[in-house]
């Protein structure tokens, strides 16, 4: 082993171990921060692996048995923090199936526990004609893809329950689940590149720096910023009873026309949409229909989703203030109108006028973007 990936190994185990004790101890951290600390545990225990069969037959060889399957469980682990990180749920008793993968290789492979010299040999042997160890590898790299997967898909399928049902949905929070997934992906094709394909020491060496930067990096902004990830809405959805459909199915056009009339009165005339928590449901609720006439409504009548209904009328909102020169500054402006933070504001801001809040701000009245809502 050379003394680059040594050290990078070195680095990984005591980082690993920092972050574990940080996020287990601290009182501020939520559940999904301590399922993150786990996994800070496992990997650092993982990474004293190659170092304990860089020595050989030493003292420590026994532990070669234990530690060498230890990556069969994380991509279920990062698909578990991901879902409780945006949910606030907790683990429930039947999420124990996803440590599956990991007892299937101790079992198939449950001499390597009582034997070092086994353990020692299965880790140094570069190919093995054994049905059980072929079955491991299968299991092995096999939970990777599934879990990559059911990453992607539980991903996409919040981002757009958010985009349809939250007047608060911020992109930047979805940026940081996609840049996490392509990131565990990216690890995990380098392994399998390394291990089937190209047995070259760089690609290992590359695959564990991915993998302690970005363990390690998420674990430092969870420890500072306990709700990263969070939203709240959805949970709360989560929660909620389902509302079935109306057993007339699609609306009328002429009564798409009142309850679009209705809904647009509504969150105008009591400013509906300064709810920076607002939801479909709730405006659903609100007007009395629903959630599905609603929906259909604004997407087939309205030809926009819930958010970007609501949205329009929070950007209006703050034109009319900087069309009159406010002196407030825009968070203030924002955050009366509705937004949730200045991040989706200025996103929001600028594809509905094409210009930055800033921009809007300098121009003349005569010579603003006009808004029609």
């Amino acid at each position: 082993m050379s003394q680059t990936q040594t050290l990078i190994l070195a680095i990984g185990v005591f980082q690993g171990l920092l972050l574990f004790t940080l996020l287990i101890s601290d009182k501020r951290v939520n559940y999904a921060s301590k399922l993150l600390g786990l996994q800070c545990l496992l990997i650092a225990t993982s990474f004293v692996l190659p170092l304990i069969v860089s020595a050989g037959e030493s003292q420590f060889a026994w532990m070669i048995g234990l530690l060498v399957f230890l990556p069969a469980c994380y991509g279920a682990l990062t698909y578990l923090y991901c879902r409780t990180a945006i949910t606030g749920s907790a683990l429930k008793h039947r999420d124990m199936l996803h440590l599956l993968p990991l007892v299937l290789c101790y079992l198939l492979n449950y001499d390597l526990l009582f034997s070092a010299e086994k353990a020692l040999n299965f880790v140094t042997t570069a190919e093995t004609t054994l049905l059980k160890h072929n079955l491991t590898k299968v299991v092995f790299y096999g939970q990777a893809i599934v879990y990559a997967a059911l990453l992607i898909s539980m991903v996409s399928r919040y981002q757009a329950k958010a985009k349809q049902t939250l007047s608060s949905y911020n992109p930047d929070i979805f940026s940081w689940l996609w840049s996490l997934t392509i990131f565990m992906v990216a690890i995990w094709v380098l392994k399998v590149l390394f291990y089937f394909i190209s047995p070259a020491p760089v690609i290992n060496i590359v695959a564990d720096c991915l993998l302690v930067i970005l363990i390690y990096f998420v674990a430092i902004v969870q420890w500072r910023n306990p709700g990263l990830f969070h939203i709240q809405q959805l949970a709360k959805q989560r929660q909620q009873p389902k509302l079935k459909p109306s057993s007339n199915g699609l609306l009328e056009q002429d009564m798409r026309s009142d309850i679009f009339q209705m809904v647009q009165d509504q969150v105008k005339q009591q400013a509906l949409y300064r709810d920076s928590q607002l939801t479909l449901v709730a405006l659903a609720q609100h007007v009395g229909v629903s959630v599905h006439h609603l929906s259909e409504t604004l997407n087939q009548y309205g030809g926009k989703n819930f958010n970007q209904f609501i949205n329009e009328y929070r950007v209006a909102e703050v034109c009319a203030q900087l069309d009159h020169n406010s002196e407030r500054t825009l968070l203030d402006l924002a955050l009366d109108a509705g937004f949730a933070s200045k991040s989706s504001f200025n996103a929001i801001f600028k594809k509905h006028t094409g210009q930055s809040p800033s921009q809007y701000r300098s121009q003349p009245p005569a010579t603003a973007v006009s808004t029609k809502f």
